[in-house]
C-alpha cells in the first residue's frame, strides 16, 4: 500500500506539472459514436448515398504536453466499417453511385475500389497496384483518361488502365528489354481498337514514339523533332491532358502491311524525302531533320531503307552480344557529306534521348569540311569546338561564341557545358547548333561516324 501511495503522489505532482499522466480514455460521442472507438472523434464527414468517409482523429495519452494526435480515414457503408484505417479515401466521381478509392493498411498499401453491389459494399483489391504508381497531390490515384478510366503512370514501366464500372484492369505491356535503352514508357495514346499503345519517353519533352501490341510486339521506334510542351502551372495539375492532347494532332494512327497498327507522325509524307538530303538533315536541324524515319515497315518512313543483317551489322559493330536493334542500311547505294553511306544507328546510349549516328566510309577530315559547307550552305548557326581558343579561368568553352551564334548569353546550359568539359578529353570535332551537338571521329572500324550527342533547344535559357 505504501508503494501504491508514493506512486499516486508522483502521479498526481507530474498533473500539476504535465497536466496529465493517465490513457484518453474518453468514449466516443455523436452521429457516428458506433464506428468509433475511445479516444477518436470524427473531424469531417462525406456521405454519399449509404456510405461516408470519415476524417478520425484519435487522441492517445492526456492533457496538452503528454498528449498526441494521430489522423487517418474511415469508409463506412451502413454505419458498418468497411476501410478501417486508410491515409486517404478519393470518390471517383465518374459514376452515379458512390466509387471509392482506398488503400487498406491490411493489404500492405494495395489500391482497392469500393462501391456498392446488390444492397452490399463491395470491395475489389487493384493487384495491379502491388508494386505502386505516381500521382500528385491533386491525382493521388491515377489521371483521368477519358470518363470511367484512370491512367496509372509507374516508374520505368508503363503502368496500366483502370476502367468501371465494372471494374476492370489493362496492365500496359512493357517494350522488348534490349532496345538500345530506349526507355519509351509514358502512355501516348491508344489505337482505335484498343489492343495497341504508343509510347513516349517523357511527358514533358517527347523525342520518340514507340507502338507496342497488347502481347508485347512492338514496331520500330519513330524519333520525333525534340517537342517541349507547355510549363506546369503548377506540381497539381495532370501533367498527361497536354500529352493527350499534343499526341491527337502529333500523329495518326493507320495499318501497316500486316495489318498491324503503326503511327504516322505529323509532317512525315509517305515517301517523300523533300529537297534536302534526308541522310544529312539528321544531323543539321533536329526540327526538320527528325521530320524522317527509316523503318521499312512504316508506310510513313522513306523508302530504300532495310533493317541491317547480321553481317552488315557485324562490320560495324564488333562488341560482342551487343548489336544494336535500330540499325538500317540504304537498299541502294546511298551517299551524305560526299562519302558513301553503310550503316544508320538509332540509340539513347550515350544521347538522353534516341538520336540518329551514321557511319560513313570518308575519313573523318573529309567529312568534317562537309558537314562545315552544309552548315553554311543551310545558314544554320554553328559553332565548331575545335576552332574555339583555349578557356582562360572559369570562362566556360566556347562561352562568347556560343552566347552569339546561339543568342545564349546567360549560361551554357547544364548538359552543354558538362558535355564540353568532358569532350576535351576526347578525339573528334564538336559542333554545336541550335537543336543539336553532333561529333565528327573517325571509327575504329575504319571510315567515320557522325555521333549525335545532344538533342535539345539550346536557346532556350535555364
Amino acid at each position: 500500500m505504501k508503494i501504491f501511495a508514493r506512486y499516486r503522489w508522483r502521479c498526481a505532482a507530474a498533473f500539476v506539472l504535465l497536466t496529465g499522466c493517465w490513457p484518453y480514455t474518453e468514449p466516443a460521442t455523436g452521429e457516428y459514436a458506433a464506428v468509433l472507438r475511445r479516444g477518436e472523434k470524427v473531424t469531417k464527414a462525406d456521405t454519399y448515398g449509404r456510405f461516408a468517409a470519415l476524417s478520425v482523429e484519435y487522441r492517445q495519452g492526456g492533457g496538452s504536453l503528454m498528449s498526441t494526435e494521430n489522423h487517418s480515414m474511415r469508409l463506412i457503408y451502413n454505419d458498418k466499417i468497411v476501410v478501417k484505417t486508410t491515409d486517404g479515401i478519393e470518390r471517383w466521381t465518374d459514376f452515379a453511385q458512390p466509387v471509392y478509392f482506398v488503400k487498406r493498411q491490411e493489404d500492405d498499401g494495395m489500391l482497392a475500389l469500393v462501391h456498392e453491389q446488390a444492397g452490399k459494399a463491395v470491395v475489389e483489391k487493384i493487384a495491379a497496384s502491388e508494386y505502386g504508381y505516381r500521382g500528385n497531390e491533386t491525382y493521388m490515384h491515377g489521371f483521368p483518361l477519358s470518363p470511367g478510366v484512370r491512367y496509372f503512370p509507374v516508374d520505368q514501366r508503363p503502368g496500366f488502365l483502370l476502367r468501371g464500372l465494372p471494374l476492370k484492369t489493362t496492365v500496359l505491356p512493357s517494350p522488348p528489354e534490349g532496345d538500345g535503352y530506349l526507355q519509351a514508357h509514358v502512355l501516348a495514346a491508344i489505337s482505335p481498337d484498343g489492343a495497341s499503345f504508343a509510347y513516349v519517353d517523357s511527358e514533358y519533352a517527347p523525342s520518340v514514339v514507340l507502338v507496342v501490341d497488347a502481347d508485347g510486339k512492338r514496331r520500330d521506334p519513330i524519333p520525333l523533332p525534340r517537342i517541349y510542351l507547355a510549363d506546369a502551372p503548377s506540381y497539381q495539375f495532370n501533367p498527361y491532358e497536354r500529352l493527350w492532347a499534343w499526341s491527337r494532332t502529333a500523329f495518326a494512327w493507320h495499318r501497316n502491311g500486316t495489318g498491324s497498327w503503326e503511327v504516322r507522325p505529323d509532317g512525315i509524307a509517305p515517301g517523300a524525302a523533300g529537297a534536302r538530303n534526308a541522310v544529312e538533315e539528321l544531323f543539321i536541324s533536329d526540327q526538320t531533320g527528325y521530320r524522317r524515319c527509316f523503318a521499312a515497315a512504316n508506310a510513313a518512313c522513306l523508302p530504300g531503307w532495310r533493317a541491317a543483317n547480321a553481317a552488315e551489322q557485324a562490320r560495324t559493330f564488333v562488341r560482342d552480344g551487343d548489336a544494336p536493334p535500330f540499325a538500317y542500311v540504304p537498299s541502294a547505294p546511298t551517299a551524305a557529306f560526299g562519302s558513301a553511306v553503310g550503316v544508320l544507328l538509332l540509340s539513347r546510349e550515350c544521347c538522353r534521348v534516341p538520336s540518329y549516328h551514321l557511319y560513313l566510309d570518308g575519313a573523318p577530315a573529309a567529312v568534317t569540311a562537309q558537314l562545315s559547307a552544309r552548315l553554311r550552305e543551310s545558314k544554320t548557326p554553328f559553332v565548331r569546338v575545335d576552332e574555339c581558343p583555349r578557356r582562360t579561368g572559369n570562362d566556360g568553352k566556347c562561352e562568347a561564341q556560343l552566347a552569339q551564334q546561339l543568342k545564349r548569353p546567360e549560361s551554357l546550359g547544364r548538359e552543354l557545358e558538362q558535355l564540353l568539359d568532358t569532350w576535351e578529353e576526347r578525339d573528334g570535332v564538336l559542333f554545336v547548333m541550335p537543336s543539336m551537338v553532333v561529333a565528327v571521329r573517325a571509327n575504329a572500324q575504319g571510315g567515320s561516324v557522325i555521333q549525335t550527342l545532344l538533342r535539345a533547344d539550346l536557346s532556350r535559357k535555364d
